[in-house]
């Protein structure tokens, strides 16, 4: 059971419960962002913890933007081949001779907290990241008395991730006159805009108190004119891009995507963030710094770094590796014999889709799904064994349950930027997703 004196703390307070989650299910930006599920409280994070965690994701994340360089010999097209990126994806995305650009350093981790610390299983990067309107489950929390009092008696602060967003694009985009209300566009895909439009509204409402315009929109309403992009007849001074790699699967969706690909490239449009940015975040990059094939190209430092923040994770290929007891073995063997300590991903999937977790997965159509994803696009990982939290049930009765968290910490610039957080009252869960029945709720920390 993980709890800091914090959480100790507030649950021998005789917290409210029903009425907090009750608190942001009624709150109208929040349910139409997020919907009606909530956890009992929020979570708590010791400051210096938040500082560590936002320098191992900065350190990390450096050695992620220097893999094209150390294995690829400064090509990114060779690394979005060996993790498994299309050659259209590859054509449409990255440049012909293959340099890198330069990307921002805006990403949100999946972390869990196993007995020896945070392992990270996935990273985010770039711009369509969940958490942005996090800061709204801390305004309505803080309504209630209780919450209110005990963060003030403890001292606690919390982050707001979508005012870093908003230096980051000062920083990014100094030609933007952000002063005169620029026209912000949130462009996500057609497919999948019917359901981000409400909360890409409440990110717009947002938004407009930082002085910006923004329109939520998806990619089919993009018209490119020789001097921009426009949206509903607006101007757009910047795209602020919601689309993801996956939904680049064939010609039709290149020519969708064009526009705003084109336009950003010759510098008729300001992009944040540029689909190259999703390469870093590809499954198959952890694997690359998990595998001992590696070594030889990270120092001392980021060895040590990467072994105690990732779990073991290898593409999923024929041939030989490294286990976790370190025992050389045959790799499709070693996931056959070990299905109830492995999950085989998708290296490029969000929300927790395309996730295989053995312990939950009969041994057959366990074999099954291996075979048939290897030499694939996929990578299998070490089960993470997550402690868990006790929560108010909410039911009354005053009693608790553990739950299982998916911390969703940003890293913004090179520092702790909030989290996103993402709890199941399912210790055995292969994934903590909103697919699976997880709740949402935020988090306050202590002064570093």
């Amino acid at each position: 059971m993980a709890a800091n004196p914090t959480t100790r703390a507030y649950l021998a307070g005789n917290p409210p419960a029903e009425s907090l989650a009750l608190q942001c299910a009624l709150d109208e930006s929040l349910r139409s962002a997020l919907g009606e599920g909530y956890l009992t409280r929020p979570a708590f994070l010791d400051g210096t913890v938040a500082e560590d965690l936002g320098d191992r994701l900065s350190r990390l994340y450096d050695i992620l933007l220097s893999l094209p360089a150390r294995l690829y010999d400064g090509d990114i097209r060779a690394l979005a081949a060996a993790v498994g990126w299309s050659p259209l994806q590859i054509e449409t995305v990255l440049r012909p001779d293959g340099t890198p650009r330069r990307v921002p350093r805006m990403a949100r981790s999946d972390l869990y907290q196993e007995a020896d610390g945070f392992k990270l299983l996935e990273l985010n990067v770039g711009s369509p990241l969940g958490g942005f309107d996090t800061q709204l489950m801390n305004h309505a929390m803080l309504r209630h008395p209780h919450v209110a009092e005990f963060v003030a008696r403890e001292g606690l602060d919390h982050i707001d991730t979508l005012q870093l967003l908003v230096e980051m694009w000062h920083e990014e985009f100094p030609e933007v006159d952000f002063d005169a209300r620029p026209v912000v566009a949130l462009v996500d895909w057609p497919d999948s805009f019917p359901t981000l439009e409400p909360r890409l509204k409440v990110m717009a409402d947002m938004l407009d108190a930082h002085g910006i315009e923004a329109i939520p929109c998806h990619a089919g309403q993009v018209e490119d004119r020789p001097d921009g992009l426009y949206v509903h007849g607006r101007r757009i001074d910047l795209v602020h891009r919601w689309f993801v790699i996956e939904d680049l699967l064939g010609g039709d969706d290149t020519e969708l995507a064009a526009p705003v690909l084109r336009a950003a490239e010759e510098g008729r449009v300001h992009l944040f963030a540029p689909l190259e940015v999703e390469l870093y975040g590809s499954k198959g990059c952890l694997a690359l710094l998990s595998d001992e094939a590696n070594r030889q190209h990270f120092d001392a430092a980021e060895l040590a770094l990467v072994e105690s923040f990732l779990p073991w994770t290898r593409m999923l290929r024929e041939g030989k590796v490294d286990a976790p007891d370190g025992e050389r073995v045959n790799l499709l063997d070693h996931v056959l014999a070990h299905r109830e300590e492995l999950v085989i991903k998708a290296t490029a999937s969000h929300g927790g889709l395309d996730v295989l977790a053995g312990w939950r997965t009969p041994a057959d159509e366990w074999r099954a799904k291996a075979e048939q994803a290897l030499g694939g696009p996929y990578i299998v990982q070490r089960r993470v064994r997550p402690m868990t939290e006790d929560f108010p049930v909410g039911d009354g009765s005053g009693r608790t349950e553990p739950v299982v968290l998916n911390w969703g910490v940003f890293l913004a610039g090179h520092g702790y930027g909030g989290s996103f957080i993402r709890g199941i009252a399912d210790p055995e869960a292969g994934v903590v997703s909103l697919a699976n029945g997880a709740r949402f709720t935020t988090s306050f920390h202590t002064q570093a």
